[in-house]
């Protein structure tokens, strides 16, 4: 009768560690940086080590923001002739992630040069007039990296406030193509 006693005190820990396993996790990453990849597993024959990123999954992009653009500009490269405001830089946006730069003064004369290879099937880059009225001056237009197709209607010096160039690239053709 004795052992009856104390009988409880096992099944009491399990019950106080289980408590204790399920609420001892806090989640404190609410949100996805983009940086986060996986394993994608299982390929046709077999298992294969590729990875995906959280960009790709979700279908983000990065966002810069410059202050100032003085002269040509190559995306994915460090900016020589611009003011960068915070992160992330110009030189993140690549052709495997795409991103918009947001300008929020008028750019003075300038080119555009879109990512270089490797760019991804279907990544967008977006060039985009974050102040409250029209570009209507200074000629601005853009250009294909080597290896690829220069978009056709590639002038931007007439951007809408508010409004974005938006350039999709398309693998197969090698071509940019601008669809906004």
């Amino acid at each position: 009768m004795r052992w009856l006693k104390h009988a409880w005190i096992p099944g009491a820990a399990l019950v106080a560690l289980g408590t204790y396993l399920a609420f001892a996790q806090p989640i404190t990453q609410t949100t996805l940086t983009g940086n986060e990849s996986w394993n994608a597993g299982q390929g046709p024959g077999g298992p294969t080590v590729g990875f995906i990123y959280a960009d790709q999954l979700r279908g983000s992009m990065r966002d810069t923001v410059l202050s100032a653009v003085s002269g040509n500009l190559t995306i994915g490269v460090a900016c020589g002739n611009c003011t960068q405001v915070g992160t992330p830089t110009l030189a993140t946006i690549s052709g495997q992630t795409g991103g918009n730069v947001l300008v929020t003064a008028q750019p003075s004369a300038a080119v555009w040069t879109l990512p270089s290879s490797p760019i991804g099937d279907g990544i967008i880059i977006g060039i985009c007039n974050t102040t409250a009225s029209a570009w209507v001056t200074n000629a601005q237009t853009v250009a294909a990296s080597s290896g690829s197709t220069s978009p056709t209607n590639n002038t931007i010096t007439t951007t809408a406030a508010g409004a974005c160039a938006r350039y999709q690239y398309n693998l197969s053709q090698t071509t940019w193509y601008r669809v906004q």
